[in-house]
């Protein structure tokens, strides 16, 4: 049996419902991009006043039964397109950094779009690693542009799915010529969906123009979005859980109305991030409680139907891995996402390995009886030469043990840095060998051409 959680309970589904659908009446959402504000009202949303746009029940229920419930995030390489729902929870690169852990020193230094590319070369050996957020910022191009840097190195760098962002809607055009450099025709742009973009709304309650404006363009070709707020509890939140939860479906929802409207039959993916702030400084940090606000959001993507991605990649996430997410945010960052570091990605894989095992539960199944096996050895008997001992111990699925980090490792009071020292040395093995999936040459060279444009008219 897995082991499952439940943060809310029906009714307190229910509830989080009635009162989103309360917020988005009364309270409206902030429309700062002129179609979508458009669109909206054309559709049956009113005018609050200034670009304040109240929704309405009859408009959030036509959106949910617009969206899909089911969907592929594509792949460069197929053998690593991503059905969702998963029956599996998998994980995120996190993003978008301004700094690295330097492989070579060890030393914090600022990032750069060959960071980004080596991040998605390590990211593709992480076998619980599905969808590549670009890890960390190109600070050596030009600031206008460098969404569009990122992408196309973490695009060139990893063949599983990637996820990004672009700041300005003019480069919304050079990402669908990236990908159709990859894909070879518009077709197979919008069929494959081998990328999809972040869109995070404002909180409290505002869709901004710029990245709204990119993403618009984007749906036409069928580019999946994430929806992924990131309030902070009592500072562009309310001050309770709960209140934040209500707040993060209201911001999700009022998007998915838009792209419904825009697109019908658009992925859209729930998303959750949350942080709070310190009482007595207000600095940002990821406290108790957003491991809880991810918990209420699975919830409400489960009632809903919507595949989910939500933040949660360290140590204090259990929890959110027992509510089975269709994907976790997180692996590779420290200090709050501002530096980027590989060898803790390698680390969380890891230890995202063993949480998963334990959700995985206790198998009472004809492979899991060996009362037989007992019953030859009798009292005081040895099991080590057996064949079902042997047969268990190779298959791994019952046992797990890992393939990089040795057994004995755990629990040591080195460990840490030991099982530092092995992830430093494989990203050292990896980035040494030529890209295993590297895209043709010619490919690589016009997305270098298309980049080149984009900052000739951009930056």
């Amino acid at each position: 049996m897995e082991l499952r959680l439940r943060s809310l309970s029906d009714s307190d589904v229910r509830l989080v419902h009635d009162k989103t659908l309360e917020i988005l009446r009364d309270v409206g959402i902030s429309v700062k991009s002129e179609r979508a504000f458009e669109v909206l009202k054309g559709s049956g949303a009113k005018e609050l006043g200034g670009d304040i746009l109240s929704i309405s029940e009859n408009m959030v229920a036509d959106a949910l039964a617009a969206a899909p419930k089911s969907y592929v995030l594509g792949a460069r390489n197929p053998e690593h397109d991503y059905p969702l729902p998963s029956p599996v929870p998998h994980y995120g690169v996190d993003g978008v950094a301004p700094s690295i852990l330097d492989i070579d020193t060890g030393e914090e230094r600022p990032s750069t779009k060959q960071d980004v590319y080596n991040i998605g070369r390590v990211f593709n050996r992480l076998n619980l690693g599905a969808v590549a957020w670009t890890g960390c910022s190109a600070l050596d191009v030009s600031p206008e542009t460098h969404s569009l840097h990122e992408f196309a190195a973490m695009i060139s760098g990893t063949s599983k799915h990637v996820q990004f962002e672009l700041r300005q809607a003019a480069e919304a055009k050079y990402a669908i010529e990236i990908l159709k450099a990859i894909l070879g025709s518009d077709d197979e742009v919008r069929k494959r969906k081998i990328a999809s973009v972040l869109f995070c709304p404002i909180s409290p309650l505002i869709l901004d123009d710029s990245m709204l404006d990119a993403y618009i363009y984007l749906a036409e070709w069928d580019v999946p979005v994430n929806v992924y707020p990131c309030p902070i509890i009592g500072m562009t939140s309310p001050p309770s859980v709960f209140s934040i939860i209500c707040q993060i479906n209201a911001e999700v929802l009022s998007t998915l109305v838009l792209f419904e409207l825009l697109k019908p039959g658009l992925p859209i993916m729930y998303g959750s991030c949350s942080g709070s702030a310190d009482k007595r400084t207000g600095d940002y940090f990821y406290g108790d409680e957003s491991s809880l606000v991810s918990c209420g959001s699975i919830e409400m993507a489960h009632y809903y139907g919507l595949p989910n991605y939500v933040a949660g990649g360290g140590f204090e996430d259990f929890p959110n891995l027992m509510h089975w997410p269709d994907l976790l945010d997180g692996f590779g960052t420290l200090n709050n996402g501002l530096i980027f570091d590989m060898e803790l990605m390698v680390i969380q894989n890891e230890t995202a390995n063993r949480a998963y095992r334990q959700i995985r539960g206790i198998d009472t199944g004809d492979a899991a009886d060996f009362i037989s096996e007992l019953k030859e050895v009798g009292p005081g008997g040895a099991f080590i030469g057996r064949k079902a001992t042997r047969r268990v111990y190779r298959e791994g699925s019952e046992l797990y043990s890992s393939k990089l980090f040795p057994d004995t490792l755990r629990t040591t009071y080195g460990e840490t840095a030991e099982m530092r020292k092995i992830a430093n040395a494989y990203i050292q093995e990896i980035l040494s060998e030529p890209n295993e999936d590297a895209l043709p040459d010619d490919i690589r060279k016009k997305i270098d051409a298309i980049c080149d444009e984009a900052d000739a008219e951009l930056a």
